[in-house]
């Protein structure tokens, strides 16, 4: 499997991403304007103030932060594994460092600290 060289060369383009608009359950295409970078993009969400990482050849939203840059630094953290980003079919993207693609998002993923219940009271 070839890796995607890393770091990634982020160019701006115009792409569609599939997003959930209405109280209907559906997802439509929506034209967006945002950086690209090997198998990776990142777009100012159309609402609110953050930036979304998504897979771009199967449109899947990998994460969500406030910084652009923060989106950079985690696509090059997937990038440098070694699975298949080429693939635009879910299921397959898989490699020796699958697993480590969990880790990875669980370590980035906004909100992914453990709670104390003392932390309200200023302790």
């Amino acid at each position: 499997m070839p890796r995607v060289p890393v770091p990634l060369a982020w160019k701006r383009r115009q792409f569609a991403v599939l997003e959930p608009m209405g109280t209907v359950d559906r997802l439509y295409a929506v034209a967006v304007t945002g950086w690209v970078g090997g198998p990776f993009a990142i777009y100012a969400h159309p609402v609110g103030s953050s930036f979304n990482l998504i897979h771009l050849p199967t449109q899947t939203k990998i994460l969500d932060m406030d910084l652009l840059q923060a989106c950079k630094d985690a696509a090059e953290m997937f990038a440098a594994l070694d699975v298949n980003w080429w693939s635009c079919i879910r299921e397959e993207i898989v490699g020796t460092d699958t697993q480590e693609i969990r880790n990875v998002y669980d370590r980035l993923k906004p909100g992914s600290f453990i709670y104390r219940a003392d932390s309200e009271e200023g302790l």
